[in-house]
């Protein structure tokens, strides 16, 4: 049974109801970008065993993350979405060594100097970030890794560059490059810049994997239909709307099998906790 730690946040509670499309087509995360934080993980087991991975959703990095670690440190994933708890659990294969918690990010049910590293993928922009700096300081032991993974969208050209101009009609303030975020908006999120100027933690760096991904225009609508901005825009402008208008740009962009090819970049964002 997980354990429960209660908050409030507009910005995860969007996701208590979207749990029928969540799991089918989101995009994951490079298998490179997993491995660099397993390894850089491995040293930090002599100091503490625990990995905890903030945020987690239904546990799709939460797994890829195990598996690269291969038991070697005992595996956390917290969120704070019942729904979202519930899906992690049943689809985790119970060889794995996971213990997923109902707990949010603001408030981290671990004692002090006890994680060796936290991890966050994706939902990172929903956190309240002063709140999830200042806990993360206290729980990871000195030099423990804090490390921030986040998918965007190349939007240059193609289809991303016509339903980045589709949310930006449709979806409440948003703008191309922001994410929704704790109060229920959207907003820029600039990890390394706010890591850079927090003296409590220190070696940050970005690293970049660039990679393809082809959806379906029925997988692509399933995952559109996961996310917290087709929820927005749905709620503002009717279902009718927002489906036909998204099947129209899909229509437009995929080809005569009816495929589309995108490209997402995932930003990995890592500090150190600051010996002090």
């Amino acid at each position: 049974m997980p354990t429960n730690v209660s908050t409030k946040s507009a910005g995860w509670e969007h996701y208590q109801t979207l749990g029928e499309h969540y799991d089918k087509e989101r995009p994951g995360y490079p298998i490179s970008a997993v491995h660099e934080i397993a390894a850089r993980a491995q040293p930090l087991r002599h100091s503490s065993r625990s990995i905890v991975d903030v945020g987690c959703g239904t546990g799709l990095f939460t797994r890829m993350l195990a598996d690269a670690l291969g038991g070697s440190l005992e595996v956390f994933g917290l969120e704070p979405s019942s729904t979202m708890i519930d899906r992690a659990i049943e689809a985790t294969n119970a060889i794995r060594a996971i213990r997923f918690v109902q707990s949010p990010a603001e408030r981290l049910p671990f004692g002090d100097r006890t994680v060796g590293v936290i991890t966050a993928a994706g939902a990172a922009p929903l956190f309240d970030r002063t709140l999830f700096y200042a806990e993360a300081h206290r729980v990871l032991v000195d030099t423990g890794l804090l490390a921030i993974l986040q998918n965007k969208r190349r939007h240059e050209t193609g289809f991303f560059q016509s339903f980045e101009l589709f949310l930006e009609k449709f979806v409440p303030g948003y703008r191309t490059g922001t994410c929704a975020d704790a109060r229920g908006g959207h907003s820029v999120a600039n990890f390394d810049a706010e890591l850079a100027s927090d003296n409590r933690f220190s070696k940050v760096m970005v690293q970049n994997w660039d990679w393809p991904r082809t959806f379906t225009t029925e997988s692509f609508e399933a995952f559109a239909l996961s996310t917290i901005q087709l929820k927005m825009a749905r709620a503002a402008h009717g279902n009718e709307i927002i489906i036909s208008e998204l099947r129209s740009i899909m229509s437009r962009h995929c080809d005569a099998s009816g495929n589309i090819d995108v490209t997402y970049r995932s930003e990995l964002t890592t500090a150190v906790r600051t010996v002090q």
